[in-house]
């Protein structure tokens, strides 16, 4: 089994909770996942939207993972919220890393115009957070920036591949280290609970797609 976990360079000289989350788990791995270390990658999206889809197609096709997941940050969200769908849609409130802010194009010309999530039991992953004192949700709206667009793209890639690649995206709060920079009246949760909340999604995720699996 082959399992992939991306997050976001920040779009400035910041910082991205998304990054520092994954690459904290890369470097550090929790308990639920130090036992398959082995089977998961970790990428760093670029802040590109022009070249974003190229990266995740090439991305994709070398590694054909079972399970990606793309972590992004959600300023203002006080909890993890477990994206639903991603549509295909570009309209930049804020630029990217390279400056661009596109105003209502699509993401594939011609494809349709919204994919669900092939994550399995996302209602159930709520439940399993909540159960271990995590806030969480399921989200109707992934926004229309560039977590969305890699959203969209792995799904793309999915259906167009004819893939059984389970795809989900999940936005995070900031960080602690956000608000003391100048965020200063953000919701935050510490990273021990984020890179718990990861964990168990994913390992939860892999169990379900494989059952031979024990998960702890």
């Amino acid at each position: 089994m082959k399992v992939l976990i991306t997050g976001f360079e920040p779009n400035d000289d910041g910082l991205n909770a998304s990054e520092l989350v994954v690459l904290s788990l890369r470097d550090n791995p929790t308990q639920e996942l130090s036992q398959y270390m082995h089977c998961v990658d970790f990428k760093i999206m670029p802040g590109n939207t022009n070249i974003l889809g190229q990266i995740v197609d090439q991305m994709l096709e070398a590694s054909s993972p079972d399970i990606c997941i793309g972590i992004g940050q959600a300023r203002g969200y006080n909890r993890v919220a477990l994206e639903r769908m991603a549509k295909n849609l570009r309209y930049f409130m804020t630029l990217d890393r390279a400056g661009n802010a596109p105003k209502g194009e699509q993401i594939v010309p011609k494809a349709p115009v919204a994919y669900w999530s092939s994550l399995l039991e996302q209602d159930g992953l709520v439940s399993l957070l909540e159960s271990f004192n995590i806030p969480a949700r399921v989200s109707n709206d992934c926004g229309t920036h560039l977590c969305n667009q890699f959203f969209y793209h792995c799904l793309h890639w999915r259906e167009t591949c004819k893939s059984d690649m389970k795809v989900g995206f999940i936005h995070i709060p900031a960080l602690p280290e956000q608000i003391i920079n100048g965020w200063a009246e953000s919701p935050f949760m510490p990273m021990e609970m984020t890179r718990q909340a990861i964990s168990l999604i994913v390992s939860r995720q892999m169990q379900l797609v494989n059952p031979s699996l024990y998960i702890v």
